[in-house]
């Protein structure tokens, strides 16, 4: 599979990650002054002059495990992870016990702050994009395509010639189109609901299933996009249970092409292993497997 793309380098930053950095240095900072406030108006004993060692010690290691964070560990983000997890199932059990109230939560700004900063990491850090950036992989052709087309809107499906012959155009929203030149077919809850015919799609003229697919998919949204690594069939997921499915044919041929605005998707089944694919603004021609 190759693909063709304007978009940003995958490899940029996410967005979010330095003002979560930040917000959970805050924490730290916090929690440690608070401490220290806390011991300040005691003797200063040999035991609380080991605890505010300790405590400080805790802090510095929290600090340099935050700032591997910033700076792309993977290791970083499991912390992270980690400590948003411990917090947010301290917060739920102290609810589930009724040792605490929202009441009591909502009165406590830096608790409460913390609670949301906990739940929005867990999902965040968790997400394909975010994920993949922390473990320096880039999105696959497959990806990039999914996270354009899911959600869209079929708008019709029509023969179409060009590519060396006749094919099917599937056109979706937001100047998104996908053009089919191998065998597929339609399923609809298992069961099969129309198969295109490679012989009647040589001809210009129209057969008369040729409205029928059209009927199908219009006005639907792909829910799901799939692509096998090797042979680049693609299988598209569609509201009320129907999907579309490719299948290769010959290798070295075009099987089908996904193109929109900002990104170019070209499936042959020449049988290569999947490979990540690095999108680059500064190399929008680069080419590479999946």
């Amino acid at each position: 599979m190759q693909s063709e793309s304007t978009l940003p380098a995958e490899t940029s930053q996410p967005k979010g990650l330095g003002a979560t950095a930040l917000a959970l240095c805050a924490l730290v900072l916090f929690h440690f002054f608070r401490g220290l406030l806390s011991f300040s108006g005691g003797a200063a004993t040999p035991l609380l002059i080991f605890v505010q060692l300790l405590t400080a010690l805790g802090g510095g290691i929290e600090l340099l495990l935050i700032w591997r964070y910033w700076k792309g560990a993977d290791w970083g983000r499991i912390f992270v992870l980690i400590w948003s997890f411990v917090v947010a199932g301290r917060e739920a059990s102290a609810l589930i016990d009724h040792e605490d109230n929202l009441t009591s939560l909502l009165i406590h700004p830096p608790r409460f702050m913390q609670l949301l900063l906990a739940i929005f990491l867990l999902y965040w850090l968790n997400t394909a994009p975010v994920r993949a950036w922390f473990k320096k992989m880039s999105s696959t052709a497959a990806d990039l395509m999914y996270q354009k087309l899911a959600g869209k809107l079929c708008t019709a499906i029509a023969r179409h010639h060009g590519f060396g012959g006749a094919a099917w155009k599937l056109a979706f929203e937001h100047d998104a189109e996908l053009i089919l030149t191998c065998p597929w077919r339609i399923v609809l809850d298992d069961n099969l609901a129309y198969a295109s015919n490679s012989s009647a799609s040589l001809g210009p003229e129209l057969s008369a299933d040729d409205e029928q697919p059209n009927r199908l998919l219009q006005n639907l949204r792909v829910k799901a996009v799939r692509v096998t690594p090797r042979t680049s069939d693609l299988y598209l997921s569609f509201e009320m249970g129907i999907e579309l499915q490719t299948w290769s044919t010959s290798p070295q041929t075009q099987q089908w092409r996904y193109s929109d605005p900002t990104l170019t998707v070209i499936a042959d089944s020449v049988g290569l292993n999947s490979q990540s694919v690095t999108v680059s603004a500064a190399h929008p021609d680069r080419a590479a497997n999946d």
